[in-house]
């Protein structure tokens, strides 16, 4: 289990993802502990749909564990959309932890598409999501033409 914030480029309130449970060349696997601190936690608990952030995060720290396997920082990614999107219930609840896999479908030039799923008590939330990492990110923000 590690710190999943070493692996995206993401800080306080916006990190959604405590631990990196698992990851290797196909996906990554995380967990998140539901607490009230949590940006958009309602007295109810966390929203579900807070899950297509639970899954980009996922990806983030999928992506951010590869690279530093080859001894880079984590890079900033983009959330092209999701499809197939199950929400079986309005909320997580506070205590609960939820365990988040993100399985790589699609990887090319910074194009990915990835299976995610979410196990919470006995649901499954699931959903495909595309991102995008583009390869010189730093370079592009701020410049117009």
């Amino acid at each position: 289990m590690m710190d999943a914030v070493q692996f995206i480029p993401h800080e306080k309130p916006m990190v959604f993802v405590d631990y990196l449970i698992e990851a290797n060349e196909n996906f990554a696997i995380a967990e998140l502990v539901i607490r009230p601190e949590l940006m958009f936690c309602e007295a109810e608990g966390l929203p579900t749909w807070t899950s297509i952030e639970l899954m980009a995060q996922t990806i983030s720290a999928y992506a951010g564990h590869k690279g530093q396997m080859l001894g880079l920082p984590p890079k900033i990614g983009f959330l092209l959309g999701t499809r197939k999107m199950q929400l079986p219930l309005p909320y997580f609840a506070l205590g609960e932890t939820v365990r988040i896999k993100a399985e790589q479908g699609y990887l090319h030039e910074g194009l990915g598409q990835f299976n995610c799923e979410i196990e919470y008590q006995e649901h499954l939330f699931s959903a495909m999501l595309s991102v995008f990492e583009p390869p010189e990110i730093e370079e592009n923000i701020g410049k117009s033409e």
